[in-house]
């Protein structure tokens, strides 16, 4: 199978609304969003989100609202399917980094330690479409307001999606159309006591897992001397059973979003900005 993508898409991307993050803790019988495949007369209306393909004489005709947003595309195809999987969190509303950067509560690695901790990270869905053996990206949506930062500074350093996460031991209960759990494993190859409270992902190490609970991905971090770590994606789904999400990253005809030139080897961004 292969995904095709026009060299625009990822910029034309409409921008979706997200529900407002303080609208309060779901109930506990709330629902999870159902990713996977599905025919084109499936329909989604999930919280304030609606997705549906309906066949209009002899073409077909995408409809997606979230909230106030929509969007309206004609598909010309004799059959298919339609795809939902969560992707990569950085394509909304448009291409403006490579980089995840997660915030969470400081943790002191001990000298020669290794610790493995749960974080969360920020969800945005692909609807995909797949006929002929050819799947292509239609839309993304998502329920979270993306919000970014610098990681560095402005003589040498890269922009961000920004997300706040807790610490966890455990994976932690989530909502699974907001948040992914972050398997983080940590190792301090110093003889010192390290703090830390950051990780920056490159999207060329995101891989992306789901079930019908859960939305996972997994990073190693190495903390060398000097204060600077390398931080590389992995593909390890949270448990056995999960499915990978089809991939949005494309490698880029031009420069990344980045003025640390060095700092990225293949997939491993190494942070020389500090880890706190």
């Amino acid at each position: 199978m292969r995904i095709t993508r026009s060299r625009t898409a990822r910029d034309k991307i409409p921008v979706s609304v997200p529900v407002p993050e303080n609208a309060g803790e779901p109930a506990e019988d709330m629902p999870f969003f159902n990713y996977g495949a599905f025919s084109f007369d499936y329909a989604i209306n999930f919280s304030r989100l609606s997705i549906s393909i309906e066949q209009k004489l002899d073409m077909y005709h995408y409809h997606r609202e979230l909230g106030k947003w929509k969007r309206d595309t004609n598909v010309s195809v004799k059959e298919g399917r339609m795809l939902l999987h969560p992707v990569e969190p950085l394509y909304l509303p448009e291409a403006v980094t490579d980089y995840l950067e997660i915030r969470f509560d400081e943790v002191m690695i001990e000298p020669r330690g290794t610790s493995i901790l749960f974080l969360t990270f920020p969800i945005e869905i692909g609807v995909f479409i797949q006929a002929s053996g050819v799947t292509s990206i239609l839309d993304v949506v998502s329920f979270k307001t993306p919000k970014y930062s610098l990681y560095g500074n402005a003589n040498r350093g890269v922009i961000t999606r920004w997300h706040k996460s807790g610490v966890f031991s455990y994976p932690p209960r989530v909502r699974n159309y907001l948040e992914g759990v972050l398997r983080l494993q940590i190792e301090n190859t110093t003889d010192d006591w390290i703090n830390v409270s950051r990780a920056v992902i490159h999207e060329k190490g995101m891989q992306v897992y789901f079930d019908e609970h859960f939305v996972s991905m997994a990073a190693e971090m190495v903390i060398t001397p000097g204060g600077t770590a390398a931080v590389t994606g992995v593909a390890r789904p949270l448990h056995e059973g999960m499915t990978r999400s089809l991939r949005m990253y494309e490698p880029r005809r031009s420069a990344s979003f980045s003025n640390a030139a060095g700092s990225l080897i293949d997939s491993t961004f190494i942070m020389d900005a500090g880890l706190t």
